[in-house]
């Protein structure tokens, strides 16, 4: 039987709430992608998304109703256009193949810049992991990260991409003015020597802690063990910058955060995404950015995709943004090219 490719989906319907359906959808493996709509409000359709979200389900949008055939018609436009393509691989990756990369260094980095929203310099660069197999093709971090968690390899894997950032930024344009950041999982932090390594391979190569800004998500930063408390506090004493990843997805209290040695403050782009369409986002970048000030923190916007959602964290007062809008991960030699050329740019644009 044929499966449809689309479903849209009225969360109010006579026999059945729209939940209850895509509970049932989640339990029979549906892959279609689905279009939730109500005249409930906005509010209802988000957090029905979110339910979607959490099952597993492919939500394409929502539709508040009354809604008209063309935004039906621009919602599956952008639908098929984000799409992803399959990722060429048939076999998954063994954990031996995995560890064997690590060892001999085939892992890869790619840096995806940050930029000062007011002055418009590139001030930063995130260091990317990027495995591409000869035989399997490119292999998505999705993919080999969480195996790398599960099977301890996250430790190797980390200082394996710090040796390459660390080998890159010496010799780019970067190093003169800016830094660059990695991240870091649970499993490294539970390690009492990380602070230690960390601080002798930056000095090494004359990299000065502060250059680095070692990013972690909320809940890792929010992991009460003693050892991950501890190193990321002996990692600040160092001065080594904190940046807290996905913040707004996770489950801290405002007293947590307040305890952590933090720099900076990332907004997670599923709220950055929707600031021209949802007002709870808006709201809710809004309020970070404004905690991330009266704390003393750097606020770094994710997921900035236009000059619109731009201009919006440029009038709510937050200081970094990263996003395709500003650039895609480059590999490293391309990167410093694209750099250069921004700054020549940059330099020309602020004479005229």
């Amino acid at each position: 039987m044929l499966q449809p490719s689309h479903v849209a989906l009225d969360l109010i319907m006579p026999r059945m709430d729209g939940i209850e359906v895509l509970r049932r959808l989640a339990q029979t493996g549906c892959n279609a992608s689905l279009i939730l709509t109500s005249g409930m409000g906005q509010k209802v359709l988000e957090s029905a998304q979110a339910t979607a979200f959490e099952r597993g389900l492919n939500i394409v949008g929502v539709l508040p109703k009354p809604f008209r055939p063309q935004a039906l018609r621009e919602l599956l436009t952008q639908h098929q256009t984000k799409q992803r393509p399959p990722v060429p691989f048939s076999t998954a990756p063994t954990v031996a193949l995995l560890a064997t990369a690590i060892e001999q260094k085939k892992l890869s980095i790619v840096l995806q810049p940050k930029m000062d929203i007011h002055s418009q310099r590139i001030v930063c660069a995130e260091v990317l992991s990027r495995w591409n197999d000869p035989e399997l093709g490119s292999i998505p971090p999705d993919t080999f990260i969480p195996l790398a968690e599960s099977h301890g390899l996250m430790q190797a894997l980390t200082a394996c991409v710090l040796d390459q950032a660390l080998q890159w930024f010496v010799g780019s344009p970067l190093f003169a003015y800016g830094s660059f950041a990695i991240n870091l999982s649970t499993s490294c932090l539970v390690d009492v020597h990380l602070a230690d390594r960390i601080e002798a391979a930056c000095l090494n190569l004359g990299v000065a802690p502060q250059k680095l800004i070692l990013e972690v998500t909320e809940s890792t930063a929010m992991d009460r063990t003693a050892d991950c408390f501890d190193t990321l506090t002996r990692l600040r004493l160092k001065g080594f910058r904190l940046s807290v990843d996905d913040f707004g997805t996770g489950y801290s209290s405002l007293a947590q955060l307040a305890r952590m040695p933090l720099s900076e403050i990332k907004i997670d782009k599923s709220f950055v995404m929707k600031l021209q369409s949802s007002a709870d986002a808006l709201k809710i970048v809004d309020a970070t950015i404004r905690m991330a000030k009266g704390m003393g923190l750097t606020s770094v916007a994710e997921g900035v995709e236009n000059a619109e959602v731009l201009n919006t964290l440029k009038s709510l007062g937050c200081s970094l943004a990263q996003g395709y809008f500003i650039s895609r991960p480059l590999p490293a030699a391309q990167f410093d090219t694209w750099l250069k050329e921004y700054r020549a740019a940059f330099k020309i644009n602020a004479e005229s």
